[in-house]
C-alpha cells in the first residue's frame, strides 16, 4: 500500500525544512509540523527512547520472569526475543513521523475515520493514565528509599509537576533532559555493570537453560512485546518533527537500537 503523501503546507508557510527556530513553548500539540520548523536527525531519537525505556517499571516488567522462577538466561532470552517482537512494530510508526508530520492518533483517522478512532484514543489514553500511575507509584517508592523522607501524595505531585513543565516547553527540552539524563545513566550503570559480578557472583546455574520453564518463559516474553508495543500509540509523536526527507530507516532503526538496548540491559 502506497504510502500517504505530507500534507501540504498551508500558504505563506515556508517549504524548506529548519528555517525556523522552535519556540520557547512548546505550540504545536497534535497538530501537523510545518516544514519550516522541522529539524533534527534520527539520532537524536536515541537518547529519547533509551531513557524513555531506562527506568523503574522496565525494571519491574523484567523481573516477571525471575518471579515466576526464571534463571538468567530464561528471562534474558525470553526478554531480548519479547523486546524484539514488540519493538518492530514500534519502530514502523516512527518512520511515518517525518512523512507525515502528524502525531500518531491522528494518523490513525486514516484506518478508523474520525468517528472511530475516538474509540482507540480512549483506549491509548485509559493506558497511558495506568502506565503513568504505576510510574508514579514506583517513582515515589525509590524518592522514599532514597531520601528517608515519606512525601507520601506530595512525591506524586514533584514527579507530575517536572512532567507537566516538561511537556509544556515541549519537543526540545524533552531532549535536552533525555540527553542529559542518557549520559548520567550510562556513567553510573556502566560502573555498576563492571563492578556488580565480582560483588555478587551468579550463582552456578543462572547461564543454564537445563531448568527452563515455558510458563515463566512465555509471561516474561508477553510482558517484554507488550511493554514494547506499548510505545507505539504516540511514538511518532517525536519523529515528526524531523525534515520529510528523513531516510525512514533513521527514525526506524534508532528507537529500535534505544529501547532494545535499554530494556535488555
Amino acid at each position: 500500500m502506497a504510502t500517504p503523501a505530507a500534507p501540504t503546507p498551508p500558504s505563506g508557510s515556508a517549504a524548506g525544512a529548519g528555517d525556523a527556530q522552535p519556540s520557547l513553548v512548546e505550540s504545536r500539540s497534535i497538530d501537523w509540523v510545518p516544514l519550516n520548523e522541522r529539524h533534527g536527525r534520527p539520532r537524536s531519537l536515541f537518547s529519547l527512547w533509551f531513557m524513555s525505556n531506562a527506568q523503574v517499571t522496565t525494571l519491574a516488567t523484567g523481573m516477571l520472569g525471575a518471579a515466576l522462577g526464571a534463571n538468567l538466561a530464561t528471562s534474558l532470552l525470553a526478554i531480548v526475543l519479547g523486546v524484539a517482537v514488540g519493538t518492530v512494530f514500534t519502530a514502523f510508526h516512527s518512520a511515518q513521523g517525518p512523512q507525515l508530520g502528524l502525531p500518531q492518533m491522528i494518523q490513525s483517522r486514516a484506518q478508523f475515520g474520525y468517528r472511530g478512532v475516538v474509540l482507540i484514543c480512549a483506549i491509548v489514553v485509559f493506558s497511558l493514565v495506568g502506565f503513568n500511575m504505576f510510574n508514579q507509584m514506583l517513582g515515589a517508592d525509590v524518592l522514599t528509599m532514597t531520601t528517608g523522607v515519606d512525601a507520601g501524595a506530595g512525591w506524586y505531585v514533584l514527579i507530575s509537576g517536572v512532567a507537566v513543565l516538561l511537556a509544556i516547553f515541549g519537543y526540545s527540552w524533552i531532549h535536552r533532559t533525555q540527553s542529559w539524563l542518557t549520559a548520567l545513566f550510562l556513567i553510573t550503570f556502566g560502573l555498576f555493570t563492571v563492578v556488580v559480578p565480582f560483588v555478587v557472583p551468579l550463582p552456578a546455574d543462572a547461564l543454564s537453560l537445563a531448568n527452563f520453564s515455558w510458563v515463566a518463559f512465555l509471561v516474561q516474553f508477553g510482558g517484554a512485546a507488550a511493554y514494547a508495543l506499548g510505545w507505539a500509540p504516540y511514538v511518532s509523536d517525536y519523529s515528526r518533527y524531523l525534515p520529510p526527507q528523513t531516510n525512514p530507516g533513521g527514525p526506524c532503526s534508532t528507537p529500535t537500537a534505544a529501547c532494545s538496548s535499554a530494556r535488555s540491559g
